[in-house]
């Protein structure tokens, strides 16, 4: 008899699924690789040579208006062939770049925009700072976890796929803006968008992440990832670094 209890209990074990750690992460992980993998003419060009590029597509506007004396349109034509000349001198393809700009905003916009699909549902363990917020209809805490201390206040915020809006635990007391936490919970890519006040003024918090928290921790140099399951799978690696262009 205790042989065959034995054996039930063994039974019952091994049936049962076995709760999982959460996983590690980190916030460079939340947006969508495959969304930031694009071609980026203006990425690498320079404060210098993107303001000369602003200036030609401003003067070209000007110029297509009809209400200009001439002198003025011969100024600014003029203006217009010296920030030509400074592109292309510096290797770049004046007619390439302004074909493309409005593709590369709506990539870019999406790169900001787009969650990791592969995080959503998963239980995750994520260091950062809580910003708190006013409490959820149902009365149950709320804050938003940044990467970086001062974000959405003395700095601007995170894109919103790197902020995280969380629900708290109701046992949880905040911590300090500057104290950094290691949160766990099941994250999901719910949006939200909100206006909240912060020390000295009201910020817009437009999240592409809802974690459901179970706890919230004090972080003793953030939460350690154990295993880097997400650069593994297939193309969601990091990208291969470009060839220089000739």
């Amino acid at each position: 008899m205790r042989f065959l209890i034995s054996a039930f209990v063994a039974a019952v074990l091994a049936a049962t699924p076995a709760v999982a750690d959460p996983e590690a992460i980190e916030f460079s992980d939340l947006p969508d690789p495959l969304a930031m993998a694009f071609d980026d003419p203006y990425a690498d060009m320079g404060l210098e040579l993107l303001n000369e590029l602003k200036v030609l597509v401003q003067l070209d506007q000007k110029l297509a208006g009809d209400d200009l004396t001439e002198e003025t349109r011969l100024r600014l034509d003029a203006r217009r062939t010296a920030a030509r000349e400074t592109l292309e001198a510096n290797g770049q393809d004046v007619a390439a770049l302004l074909e493309q700009r409005w593709e590369v905003a709506r990539k870019r916009q999406a790169a900001r925009m787009a969650t990791n699909p592969i995080l959503d549902g998963v239980e995750v363990a994520i260091s950062g700072y809580i910003i708190p917020a006013p409490p959820a209809a149902d009365g149950g805490g709320l804050g938003y976890l940044v990467p970086t201390v001062g974000m959405c206040s003395h700095l601007p915020p995170p894109p919103p796929n790197q902020l995280v809006r969380v629900s708290l635990p109701a046992d949880h007391r905040p911590a300090s803006l500057y104290t950094q936490v290691n949160v766990t919970g099941l994250l999901r890519a719910e949006p939200s968008d909100a206006t909240i006040f912060i020390l000295d003024g009201e910020a817009r918090m437009l999240s592409g992440w809802t974690l459901r928290a179970a706890a919230v921790d004090l972080s003793a140099g953030g939460a350690k990832r154990t295993t880097p399951w997400i650069r593994r799978l297939p193309g969601y690696g990091p990208r291969e670094p470009s060839a220089p262009s000739e």
